[in-house]
């Protein structure tokens, strides 16, 4: 055995000494160490990858925004969509509604509906008196008007398919009557220079509303060929502006209509909540324009036919009390949702609820979402 070597002891007071150590060596050293390690990772061709795949979509939103951001419109042209069956439901008188919104109001844009029941309440026997009688205003006043035919049009329940429809069993023969309605109000109405565009259908691939049947794209393809057979004015098919697919929907058409919404009560069809909640949608106003450009429909195309300027509850608003209102369509809600859709840079805004605009001023005693929307169309 080898006789382990005394261990000196330190006396009191004696320095003891440590061997050098070069700090400025050694950390040299260590920074080597790590270039080696470093450059032996990368020499990994996954490793390569990774990392370019983690720039990429690092700067990949950022390039998409830079060359789709959008820019605020010059000249807006706003206007609103009326519903005489709404301004019913509100107790308003709906004539009386209309010419307010033309004059005191000053529209210059209105899109407007033909709602099937009242058209053709009986097979075969069409009157036309309620929505000639708003064409025949808008002409005196030149107003622009987008009009609406369909059986899913506007206002719910979304579809307004008359009684007698109810009985036909066969959905050939229901479509069958769905077409002649359109024809014979296409020809009926035709005449008509204040019609703009035509509006086939509304929100035909968006599954809301209680409709006897959803309406297939060959459905939608043949009323659509009904129209251009009868008349040459541009046509408008509408989707969601949150929820829908856009490019299919825009090439059955020459326009492609949208709604912008931002606070609304919904059940999201019982999936996520399994009850009705208010919920914003968590879209920057630049958006769209990204959207567009990725989908691949031009934005001069696109028409915001329905601006949320409304609230929306479990009930219709008029029977609404005032905190829940404001849940989703506050005073402050409604200021930030028009600059919210101007900076989104779309040229056409079409504001949803201006009869309730008015409901408020002339029976809750609040003019302000009716002054503060005129000053947009004077």
């Amino acid at each position: 055995m080898t006789a382990k070597k005394p261990v000196k002891k330190k006396k009191k007071g004696e320095e003891v000494c440590y061997p050098y150590v070069d700090k400025e060596r050694s950390s040299k050293a260590q920074l080597k160490r790590i270039w080696r390690l470093l450059k032996a990772l990368f020499s990994y061709s996954i490793v390569k990858i990774f990392i370019l795949l983690v720039f990429i979509i690092s700067i990949f939103p950022v390039l998409i925004f830079l060359i789709y951001r959008p820019h605020v419109q010059q000249n807006i042209n706003y206007g609103i969509t009326f519903s005489n069956k709404y301004a019913q439901e509100l107790g308003l008188d709906w004539k009386d509604a209309y010419i307010k919104i033309l004059d005191d109001l000053g529209v210059k844009n209105i899109r407007l509906v033909t709602y099937w029941d009242e058209v053709e309440p009986a097979f075969g026997e069409y009157d036309y008196s309620n929505i000639k009688w708003q064409l025949d205003e808008a002409e005196k006043r030149n107003v622009n008007v987008i009009l609406v035919v369909g059986k899913k049009t506007l206002r719910w329940p979304e579809c307004f398919s008359p009684d007698w429809v109810d009985k036909v069993t066969d959905p050939a023969d229901k479509q069958a009557f769905v077409n002649n309605y359109i024809r014979e109000s296409v020809n009926e109405l035709k005449g008509y220079d204040s019609i703009m565009m035509w509006q086939v259908e509304n929100e035909p691939f968006f599954p809301f509303g209680v409709c006897d049947g959803k309406i297939t794209k060959d459905n939608l393809e043949e009323e659509i060929s009904i129209v251009r057979s009868l008349d040459s004015r541009p046509i408008l098919v509408q989707d969601s502006g949150e929820g829908g697919f856009w490019y299919p929907t825009y090439k059955m058409g020459d326009y492609l209509g949208i709604s912008m919404y931002r606070k609304i009560w919904y059940d999201f069809w019982g999936v996520f909540f399994k009850k009705f909640i208010y919920f914003k949608y968590p879209l920057a106003h630049w958006s769209y324009k990204v959207k567009a450009g990725i989908l691949g429909v031009p934005y001069d195309k696109i028409i915001v036919t329905e601006l949320q300027a409304e609230p929306w509850g479990p009930a219709i608003s008029s029977e609404l009390s005032d905190v829940e209102k404001n849940k989703s369509m506050s005073k402050s809600d409604f200021l930030a949702t028009i600059s919210y859709a101007q900076k989104a840079g779309f040229k056409d805004l079409y504001l949803w609820g201006a009869e309730w605009w008015l409901w408020e001023k002339e029976f809750n005693n609040n003019p302000f979402y009716w002054d503060t929307a005129k000053v947009l169309f004077k």
